[in-house]
């Protein structure tokens, strides 16, 4: 596993369905044109990490998309929500064979040990977050020395509300209301900065649509 790219698992579009709910964007992820870009900016951030992991956190799982992914690449998987239903979906992993521990849960409020993951996931959560630095340093106080944070963002501005109305998507601005140029100037008071990919890859970030951005807790 180890030096291997991780590749992103698209499950069938009816497995996370009773989870769902309407800020989660599930659904586009089955969509013909703009389902790519959905896989695409997860498959961005998911090429920057090194398996194996011994005990992994992803944080705001929604429906849960991405935990049969994440399974395959370490030996142990909590996922903590402020909102998800964790015993509706719990079921749900149990019936695709996933062992995930799962809390419905402030992660201020989780009380897990110090030094304790050593990968926390974080897609498209941080946006919705007005108060986010004490959520960051509680995420170095749980990573191990050397566990990796991985935060994916979409652009927040003035253009994404009609981006996202374009595919049916309204009031988005509501939802988002931190961009990730806030999220990673604080997050490298308590991180290193490991590496950082946006979406379309050749553009100025002011034109990217997504960012993904992976950092390390230093020893």
């Amino acid at each position: 596993m180890a030096g291997k790219s991780v590749l992103f698992k698209l499950p069938e579009e009816q497995v996370y369905t009773p989870v769902t709910r309407y800020d989660d964007p599930l659904r586009y992820y089955y969509k013909p044109v703009i389902g790519r870009l959905y896989v695409k900016r997860l498959q961005d951030g998911l090429s920057m990490l090194t398996p194996p992991y011994e005990r992994m956190l992803d944080f705001g799982y929604g429906s849960g998309l991405l935990f049969n992914t994440l399974a395959e690449i370490g030996n142990e998987l909590h996922g903590i929500d402020i909102l998800s239903d964790a015993n509706t979906l719990t079921g749900i992993l149990n019936e695709q064979n996933i062992r995930a521990i799962l809390k419905q849960e402030d992660i201020l409020k989780a009380g897990y040990p110090d030094n304790y993951f050593d990968l926390i996931t974080a897609f498209s959560v941080f946006e919705h977050i007005r108060e986010f630095d004490p959520i960051l340093k509680e995420m170095q106080r749980i990573l191990k020395p050397g566990g990796q944070l991985l935060i994916g963002m979409p652009s927040v501005n003035r253009v994404m509300p009609w981006l996202f109305k374009a595919i049916g998507f309204n009031n988005i601005d509501d939802h988002h209301i931190t961009n990730h140029r806030s999220v990673l100037k604080s997050a490298q008071k308590y991180f290193k900065l490991k590496n950082y990919k946006r979406l379309p890859s050749f553009m100025p970030d002011r034109c990217c649509l997504y960012f993904n951005m992976l950092l390390e807790k230093q020893s």
